[in-house]
């Protein structure tokens, strides 16, 4: 009887410790993708973040890299340093997540006819999806907009 009951609250525990350990990892994955895909967002990598978003958001990438003139290519090589991202929140989903960011000296390209401007500090929300190979994409609505 009490190897029994040892054997019952051995099992149970080891059961918790794998299932936060797989919920570790999830979240360090959600999290790893948000932050490179807003890295090279941010940092105009468009090549790079379409790697990492799935089939129908490419095409909100391709719309970003159309509307970038000249003047905001400008504007970017005279900045120092690139775009910084932090993650400020997220929430995880069985397929899916939300992760909320901060974007730090980056530019806002406004539209073909007027400049686009360095923006110190904003807010966005990514979302995440879980392809059918268990990889985490972004999947993008439109432009990412800020919600401050």
């Amino acid at each position: 009887m009490q190897k029994r009951f040892f054997y019952t609250i051995f099992t149970f525990v080891a059961v918790c410790f794998a299932s936060c350990g797989e919920e570790g990892r999830t979240y360090e994955a959600i999290e790893t993708t948000a932050i490179d895909f807003a890295n090279a967002y941010f940092n105009y990598d468009l090549v790079k973040a379409q790697t990492m978003v799935d089939d129908q958001s490419k095409k909100w990438l391709r719309y970003e890299a159309s509307n970038i003139t000249e003047a905001d290519l400008e504007l970017l090589r005279m900045q120092e340093e690139g775009a910084t991202v932090t993650v400020d929140d997220c929430e995880c989903f069985e397929d899916s997540a939300v992760v909320t960011v901060t974007a730090n000296n980056f530019l806002l390209a406004d539209s073909l006819c007027s400049k686009g401007r360095m923006v110190e500090e904003k807010t966005f929300t990514i979302v995440l999806m879980q392809d059918s190979s268990k990889k985490w994409k972004v999947r993008m609505e439109g432009p990412l907009r800020s919600g401050m």
